[in-house]
């Protein structure tokens, strides 16, 4: 519930988080408002083409989550309360095919040989597959800024550094690196495309 127009009203719009005052997070950061929060944590050092992009699309997007959310609501009842089982609408005139797909993804001698599969793949890895563990993106770039004295670290930073080594080490982003920084060599290549077409842009 948010103060909107002297009334208490639930945020349903994104003008409702244009006025919603914004709080302290981990990283010592404030914005003026939720919006901005939104705006600036999406595309770090993109802050212009940020504002305009995200206003034109959460004027859309913040209505539909509340659309998607009762949908959703209706679901998880159904799932979760009433205990029914209903395959997904894609599948509806194609039971036995639900049926053969729940199954399997049940089978512990299935799970064992994806698990399997999965292990054999990361094995043939130059190195590891990033250093973040089980924490979100987010998570990783916001103990990545409190272990470095505040300094501001967006996703596209933290998805490098997550790629050299943990939150609380003594790791940077400099998009001039070689292969050789990174502990899986092969995203080098990936962050250099993006890094290329970010600098075509401005």
């Amino acid at each position: 519930m948010v103060q909107y127009k002297g009334k208490q009203e639930p945020a349903l719009t994104w003008e409702h988080y244009k006025v919603t005052q914004d709080l302290l997070d981990s990283g010592g950061r404030c914005f003026a408002h939720k919006a901005e929060r939104v705006m600036i944590e999406l595309w770090p050092d993109m802050e212009d083409m940020a504002v305009r992009v995200v206003n034109k699309i959460c004027q859309k997007l913040v209505p539909d989550m509340f659309y998607e959310a009762r949908i959703q609501a209706v679901i998880t009842y159904h799932g979760q309360v009433l205990k029914t089982t209903v395959p997904p609408a894609w599948l509806a005139t194609h039971y036995d095919t639900w049926d053969f797909l729940v199954t399997r993804w049940c089978d512990p001698e299935w799970w064992e040989q994806t698990h399997k599969v999965a292990r054999e793949r990361r094995l043939k890895m130059p190195g590891p597959a990033h250093h973040q563990g089980s924490q979100s993106l987010s998570k990783y770039a916001a103990r990545w800024s409190a272990a470095h004295g505040g300094q501001p670290c967006g996703h596209f930073e933290a998805f490098a550094l997550a790629h050299k080594g943990k939150a609380s080490s003594d790791v940077d982003f400099n998009p001039e690196d070689p292969p050789s920084a990174y502990s899986n060599a092969t995203v080098h290549s990936r962050i250099s495309q993006y890094t290329s077409a970010a600098r075509q842009i401005h």
